[in-house]
């Protein structure tokens, strides 16, 4: 493995401008060194100018122009204090509010594990939370007038939600705080343990890249400890169910680079970039430097014109123009005439806009930043695999997964397929599996992966839903329509969608892998703590309409990938590793990785508190439905019923209005548990069990800068009797020192066959087979 060293150019980069040139002043300590000091611009941020209105949004819209203007395709940014007075000078709209409010119970009756989250167990680190009872507050509030503006009952949705089920499949991102702006921080944060042993400490990055300098770590943030301070915002923000994999993800690496397109969620981005920071951040370090800088709040773009917002109610009416009806002859699930809301895009952005194409030029190597020299590497970057070719690692190989969500199935099918063909043919007998950042994705691209690693372990995933009425309605309508349903590979049917659907009985397998034999079968309802739910299930991954039409290939270890034989052995010779953020179909992975096949696991970083931390902090649970999945399910199941009570109970899963009041992300829902195969008496959700890794290690300041010295402190801790700050991994009595085709025959297999037509991304049954986390 090549050694890999932040250059100049990269660290520029790295270090990219959030702030405005005069946002900063360095401050030094007494040694006269720099200690947080104003981080180098480079063109990608300007100034704000100088605003001569007194209206707060005008002096938002002035500067979003000018800016703009003067330099195209160059951030736009102006003093988070300005922006926010813009947003809070919105007064509120109750009406439209109340109507949202309203709008948004139905879909979010199928969350899943709502009854757990009212009354979770005792080691649960976070307190209950009753949605609807929330949801009521606000509405009473809102009927009562007690909110001083827009922003602020929609700040109230938004921590209701997104913030305090800490569930990353549960999301709802109101128009008014998320389409104008986003927050950000002056300061890219790590965590540290300056000798890989002592407890981490909270460093600036450009502190610990400098050459030569000796970084102070700090001590406080705004007045408070520092660690004290992040755990804080952890605790309103995160999407992670864990407080230490919130903790880490709140700073930079070069997995969260790679992997979540952020520095650190401290610095911007995930959810908490919508939570207000205030008007500067001021960092004090052990040196006794203090160092202020005023935080910035960053335009989005997107089809909305700044040139419309004259004042406040003008602000409304460009932002939240879901709040807006115009009448519309459009048929929809509502009725043949329905009342429709002023268009909202479907997606907004940071600005400027990204290129369409991701492709890179041909000139340039295919590697991840701050990674060394791929062996192989998918052309999307999301899957790589690596050898660690230095004195004492020569039999490791590492195959990096920086999510399950790549934008070929095949391809990354491939990739891990020859990746392990060359390890093994390399004489590589260790892998290591690094998920970090890995925030899950096609929830069978997860499954093949497993069956890959171990072919002759079949896999135990048991899940159920919830039995909410918009659920039982669909189920009661598309059942009946299938009996004579039978999927085909290379055909396509008109009942592929409603009969592939859980909502079909005779679709999925049950507990023991068999077939539902009713609908009472699979469907109950069973009760458990209080709520009730679907019997167990497994996905069917010999569904040809879910494998051959919706990926065009087949699972490994079903179809025509069967015979397949492991490629490192037994579960000693792999270790996964991971820095607590893996979530949905990694969550699913890992439980067939460690619960089915006994591999170990190593956690990186965590809160600075002795003892071992999670590895899967992410949402574990096993699907997640954006609401217009729903909303177009509930319209594909009115073609075929005209029961009363079964026409108004799909009638409610209208999409129209809460689509149209969260166009920075489309709302989301947990609508599947998953649930661990020695906890099903218990029926506790995966997502409430607390599941400790083998091993802890810390990052240290060479890992910040070279991601190979990760993989080596990983690979002494899992395979040659390394000491982890927390736990271990025993090593066995004897390893046979033979390549891993010898010691496990393993084959080399031909290569994927992909069929002809494959099925839209945006199909149902493709939106069916997606789980990855909402950010």
């Amino acid at each position: 493995m090549k050694s890999f060293t932040l250059s100049a150019v990269a660290l520029a980069a790295l270090l990219s401008a959030v702030a405005p040139a005069s946002a900063a002043v360095a401050s030094r300590n007494s040694n006269g060194k720099s200690c947080g000091g104003s981080r180098p611009t480079n063109g990608t941020t300007t100034a704000a100018p100088t605003p001569t209105a007194t209206e707060p949004c005008v002096v938002a819209r002035d500067a979003f122009i000018s800016q703009t203007s003067a330099s195209p395709g160059v951030t736009p940014t102006m003093a988070a204090s300005l922006a926010y007075d813009c947003l809070k000078s919105v007064p509120a709209h109750k009406e439209p509010a109340i109507q949202l409010l309203d709008a948004l119970k139905p879909f979010l009756e199928w969350q899943s594990d709502q009854a757990v989250l009212k009354d979770p167990p005792s080691d649960y680190p976070y307190p209950p939370v009753d949605i609807f009872e929330e949801l009521e507050n606000i509405r009473s509030n809102l009927e009562a007038d007690k909110y001083s503006g827009e922003l602020e009952w929609q700040e109230e949705l938004f921590k209701t939600i997104t913030g305090k089920p800490h569930d990353g499949h549960l999301a709802y991102y109101p128009d008014l705080l998320t389409v104008p702006f986003e927050w950000v921080r002056p300061w890219t944060l790590v965590s540290v343990s300056e000798d890989g042993t002592s407890l981490p400490v909270v460093k600036v990055l450009e502190d610990v890249v400098s050459p030569g300098e000796e970084s102070s770590y700090v001590t406080e943030i705004n007045g408070v400890d520092a660690a004290t301070f992040i755990e804080e915002r952890v605790t309103d923000s995160s999407n992670t169910q864990d407080p230490d994999a919130g903790y880490n993800t709140m700073f930079f690496s070069q997995a969260n680079k790679a992997g979540l397109q952020a520095n650190g969620y401290f610095e911007g981005g995930g959810r908490e970039r919508f939570f207000y920071p205030g008007n500067a951040t001021v960092l004090t370090f052990a040196n006794g430097t203090t160092v202020s800088k005023p935080n910035i709040a960053k335009f989005h773009y997107g089809p909305y014109d700044w040139h419309n917002v004259k004042d406040a109610d003008t602000m409304h009416k460009e932002f939240c123009r879901g709040a807006y009806p115009i009448e519309s002859s459009r048929p929809s699930i509502r009725d043949v005439k329905s009342t429709r809301r002023t268009a909202a895009p479907k997606k907004i952005h940071s600005y400027p806009q990204p290129p369409v194409s991701l492709a890179r030029r041909q000139d340039e190597p295919n590697k991840i930043d701050g990674y060394p020299e791929p062996v192989l590497i998918s052309d999307d970057q999301i899957v790589s695999g690596y050898f660690i070719d230095e004195p004492g690692f020569e039999d490791v190989a590492v195959l990096v997964m920086l999510s399950f969500s790549p934008y070929d199935f095949v391809a990354f099918q491939t990739t891990v397929q020859d990746f392990f063909a060359e390890a093994v043919e390399a004489g590589k007998t260790k892998l290591i599996i690094d998920v970090q950042a890995n925030g899950g994705g096609t929830i069978l691209q997860g499954y093949d992966t497993f069956r890959q690693i171990f072919p002759d372990i079949v896999q135990a995933g048991p899940s159920r839903w919830r039995s909410s009425p918009g659920f039982n309605a669909l189920s009661e309508t598309l059942s009946p329509i299938c009996s004579n349903y039978t999927p085909k590979a290379d055909e396509y049917q008109n009942l592929d969608i409603p009969c592939t659907t859980v909502n079909n009985w005779r679709n999925d397998l049950n507990e023991t892998n068999g077939r539902f034999t009713s609908y009472a079968d699979k469907f109950g309802p069973l009760t458990s703590g209080g709520d009730s739910y679907t019997n167990y299930m497994e996905w069917d991954p010999a569904n040809p309409v879910l494998t051959r039409q919706a990926f065009g290939t087949d699972i490994t270890g079903y179809g025509r990938r069967t015979n397949f034989t492991r490629p490192f052995g037994g579960p000693e010779n792999i270790v996964l590793l991971y820095d607590g953020y893996c979530a949905s179909t990694c969550s699913i992975f890992s439980q067939f990785m460690r619960h089915g096949a006994g591999v170990k696991s190593i956690a990186m970083g965590g809160r600075p508190q002795e003892g071992p931390i999670q590895g899967v902090g992410g949402v574990k649970g096993s699907q997640v439905y954006p609401f217009r999945q729903m909303s177009a399910l509930a319209e594909l199941a009115l073609e075929y019923t005209e029961d009363p009570a079964i026409v108004k109970e799909l009638q409610r899963l209208d999409a129209t209005l809460v689509s149209s009041r969260s166009p920075f992300q489309v709302p989301t829902v947990n609508v599947r548990d998953a649930v661990l195969p020695d906890e099903l008496e218990s029926g506790i959700p995966t997502q409430f069990v607390t599941e400790l890794a083998d091993c802890r290690l810390y990052w240290t300041e060479s890992m910040i800068q070279n991601t190979g010295e990760i993989w080596k402190a990983a690979a002494q801790a899992a395979f040659k009797g390394g000491k982890c700050a927390a736990g271990g991994i025993e090593q066995p009595l004897k390893r046979p020192q033979v390549t891993a085709s010898k010691s496990h025959g393993y084959r080399r297999q031909p290569q994927p066959v992909r069929s002809g037509q494959v099925l839209s991304p945006d199909s149902l049954i493709m939106q069916h087979l997606r789980v990855q986390v909402s950010d």
